[in-house]
């Protein structure tokens, strides 16, 4: 099963009306997608990892992808910023098929995006002024002056222009996070992905770093693409969310309609469709559900056959 999202305004899509098994239709058409992926597959080793995933995001907005270990979020975020191609399919980036151009033409678009990596990823020989200059280094011919004072300004933005001569050891889990977001911003991009922002923090750290990508989202009007299974995270930043399972998409919508289906009393969970059943699951974290039992009887066939 995939779901085509809608091109609609993405502020408009937040404020829709639906029930969880009932889909919102905005009336009015919206921008066209900053991002738009169309019909990818990809395999590895002969064994298919995503299906069929239809996914388009607006400019503004923050899409939160999420899924359990193996569900191949991790996977879309690669095929998104061209580190793999997929076997079938188009992934459209202002408005060009990143999977047929060369790779000079897709380090041009690369310029306009930044990645804040899972681990932060800093080079540990660095400063954290020198890793924030680095990009600016590589890909621009500003004078030295002034790429000082650019990443002054970046480093201000995630609060910590006082640390720019300390290294990586000598920092935080959660400022090496703000560094990479830092570093991310370096060259002023449209669009930033998240690799999991929230992984290995602390619950206060990990909220601080939720208000930051809001923060800086409202100030700079990037467009946010959050690969997480953190769901105090995702329901905090997403404008829409898209449910991955098992290498297909569920389900892409607002925040709200998620807010909903999570909130739905139990006496009412019946009659869902199995979906959206495991959809909730998955929100709330619960021990049963589709999920566990999907997993139990797949590891007691597994057993049964390959004994």
């Amino acid at each position: 099963m995939s779901l085509t999202t809608p091109n609609t305004n993405p502020q408009a899509a937040t404020q829709g009306t639906s029930t969880p098994s009932t889909p919102s239709t905005p009336s009015t058409p919206g921008p066209e997608p900053i991002i738009r992926c169309t019909n990818i597959a990809k395999l590895f080793d002969g064994r298919t990892v995503l299906e069929n995933i239809n996914l388009d995001i607006y400019p503004g907005e923050t899409m939160v992808i999420m899924g359990g270990s193996g569900s191949g979020k991790s996977t879309s975020l690669r095929l998104m910023i061209g580190s793999m191609r997929p076997e079938q399919g188009t992934i459209e980036m202002f408005g060009k098929d990143i999977c047929t151009l060369s790779e000079s033409q897709l380090n041009d678009i690369r310029k306009q995006f930044g990645i804040l990596f899972q681990s932060g990823a800093l080079f540990n020989s660095m400063t954290i002024a020198e890793n924030v200059a680095l990009p600016l280094q590589e890909h621009t011919r500003l004078d030295q002056d002034i790429i000082d004072i650019q990443v002054k300004i970046k480093l201000e933005l995630v609060g910590l222009r006082e640390h720019a001569d300390k290294y990586p050891s000598q920092i935080s889990g959660g400022m090496k996070k703000r560094a990479g977001l830092a570093r991310a911003l370096a060259l002023d991009p449209k669009i930033l992905f998240y690799d999991e922002p929230s992984a290995g923090l602390d619950p206060v750290t990990s909220a601080q770093i939720d208000q930051l990508m809001l923060a800086l989202t409202k100030q700079l009007g990037v467009t946010s693409v959050v690969v997480t299974h953190e769901m105090d995270s995702a329901f905090t930043i997403a404008d829409r969310m898209a449910m991955l399972d098992k290498g297909r998409i569920l389900k892409v919508e607002t925040r709200q309609w998620y807010e909903r289906l999570r909130d739905m009393p139990a006496e009412q969970v019946a009659d869902l469709p199995e979906d959206e059943q495991l959809i909730r699951q998955f929100l709330r974290g619960d021990a049963d559900g589709p999920i566990t039992a999907r997993r139990d009887q797949s590891a007691f066939t597994d057993d049964l056959f390959n004994s």
